[in-house]
This record gives structure tokens, sequence and C-alpha cells, in this order.
């Protein structure tokens, strides 16, 4: 962890589930912290472990000005900032979820570029990839086709982001690591049944069941899920070693189908619940793995962490939430 030693770094977002998580890891790195959230789903409270030891400041990163402001005096940015959904609010507001997407990423390495950082994380996502790429899904199939339809401005959105990251390479020589999370999900993911995705969707449908529990299409597509730490993990080590706009998968490579990972929440759960499946709903893309090869032999990546002990983790995590709250 000498790379970090002492390094100023600014991760945006960093009152969110994965932010706060980097944010823990660049501290105990020996990190110099700085944190830039508009706190519209960020917390401070996710920030309570190391909230004396950093700085944080509150603003809308829509705004050029306040990127800017926020880079001066950074060796690093992490940016992780995004506005973010689960499939049935993407499927109604692609063009607010491409618009904001893109204008924050614009913004922000525009600004780190003119404020002279060093380097910059750029996080794209699973959802560039269209609904007929190779499984397990290699990086080259990024750009093939359009993204898939349930979260298509949001794909559009992070393929402009990663255009932008070559081009600043390619053009400024800027330093600029490329990511794509796979389904991360963990300790302070979001719960709201609304804007919920699949993993924290599912724990609290079935912890809050009594006799059923009810989920969207048949089953039948497949995902592999990504411990949030796995995936904090990944971003350290491809900005560390591979800030050269080359995108890299960093994901688990479990794969399961909706319908068992049910089985396995209902499992942990320890209820004896009916599942029922609603086929009006959307299921995005029939099946998503990523191939981490690249990620493995270029960056020295692994997940550590299983599916079943991610899902403990994270299940033990809600419970003592909803203990403290009630």
């Amino acid at each position: 962890m000498t790379f970090w030693k002492d390094k100023k770094v600014l991760v945006t977002g960093g009152c969110g589930f994965i932010g706060s998580r980097l944010v823990e890891r660049l501290v105990e790195a020996g990190s110099k912290v700085g944190v830039v959230d508009d706190l519209k789903r960020g917390k401070w409270e996710n920030l309570a472990a190391v909230r004396d030891q950093i700085e944080v400041v509150e603003a809308d990163l829509l705004d050029a000005g306040n990127c800017r402001k926020a880079c001066e005096g950074r060796d690093m940015v992490m940016h992780l900032a995004a506005k973010i959904r689960g499939v049935g609010y993407n499927v109604k507001h692609h063009a607010e979820m491409f618009y904001s997407n893109a204008l924050m990423n614009i913004n922000m390495m525009e600004a780190a570029r003119l404020e002279n950082v060093d380097r910059f994380l750029c996080i794209s996502t699973v959802g560039i990839y269209p609904v007929d790429c190779g499984v397990p899904t290699s990086e080259v199939d990024g750009f093939k086709g359009e993204p898939e339809m349930s979260g298509f401005g949001y794909g559009w959105s992070k393929r402009m982001a990663e255009v932008q990251a070559r081009c600043y390479h390619m053009e400024y020589g800027t330093k600029v690591a490329i990511v794509r999370p796979y389904n991360v999900y963990g300790p302070r993911d979001d719960f709201n049944l609304e804007t919920a995705p699949v993993v924290p969707s599912q724990i609290r449908k079935i912890l809050d069941a009594k006799d059923k529990v009810i989920v969207w299409g048949d089953g039948e597509q497949t995902r592999s899920f990504t411990y949030v730490d796995d995936e904090v993990d990944g971003m350290m080590l491809a900005v560390e070693k591979s800030p050269n706009a080359e995108a890299f998968n960093i994901a688990a490579e479990e794969e399961i189908k909706i319908k068992d990972l049910v089985a396995m929440i209902i499992r942990l759960s320890g209820k004896n619940l009916e599942t029922e499946y609603d086929l009006s709903k959307p299921t995005g893309s029939p099946r998503r793995c990523a191939d981490i090869s690249k990620a493995r032999s270029m960056l020295g990546y692994e997940p550590k962490v299983s599916l079943e002990e991610g899902i403990k983790r994270t299940m033990d995590w809600y419970r003592k939430k909803m203990e403290k709250e009630s």
C-alpha cells in the first residue's frame, strides 16, 4: 500500500455505498482523503469511522465550477459519483440517467485535467455491454452493438465516459484508469425498494415477507455479483498499475440464476417462503458474467469473498441497521 501513502486523493460520491468503503481503504493506506458528494443518496453516517480523518464538501457535480474547485491540489481523483438506480427506474428515465451521468463525467475529467491531477479513475459499468455479448464477457465486447435496453441511457453515458478517457489519454497524456463494475453489493447498499439493485432488494423483500416473495421475470436470468471490498480492490489496483485508458472488468466469476439467488437468501434468512414470478416486469439482460482474465493477469486482481459469504455479511449488516432504527 506504499503507493497510496500521503497521496492527496479526492473521492467523488464518497458518502455513498461503494465510495465510503473506498474512502476507508484509502485512509487505511495512508492517503490524505477529500470527499465531495451532493448527499442526495450518500449519507454522512457511512463515513462515521473516518469522519475526523478526512475533508468532506457538499457540492453538485453537474456544476463545472464545483468540479474544478474540488480537484484543486489533488494528486488523484477517484470519480465514483453517479446517478444509479435499479432496473425499474432506469427503464422509465433513460434521458435523465444519460444527461446526469454524462455531464458529471465530462465535468470531472475536464476539471482534473485543468487542475493537473496526476491520475483519474473512470467508473464505467457492466451496462455498456450489448444483450448479445459473449458470456463470460470480455472487455472487447464493450462497444459492440448498443447497450441492453433496460439501462440504455445509463449505458451510453458510461460508454461516453470511456471514450472521453481514451481521448484525454491520447491528446493530453492523462493517466486514467477505467473499470467496469459488475453488480456490486454489500453493507451500506441501497435497500429502498423503488431504487435498489438486485441483491439488497431481494434481501429486503425476503426479510419483510410473511409467506411469499415476488420476483421480477421468470428468474432464469443470470448475474455475477461482486462484493464491495473486492470491487474497491480492483479500483485501487487499476489506478496504481494501469492508468492508460484500458478498460477492466472488476467482478466475481460466480454466475447464478436469479431464482437460485432468491433461494439462497431465503435459506440464509431461515424463513419458509413461497416464490412467485411476475412475468409482466422487466428482467434486464438474460445473462451476465464477466471474463476477468485481463484484470487477473495485468492487475493481479482476484476476488476474495464468495457470494454466500457476501450475502451473509450484507444481511447481518441490514438486520443490525433495522434493529437500531426500530
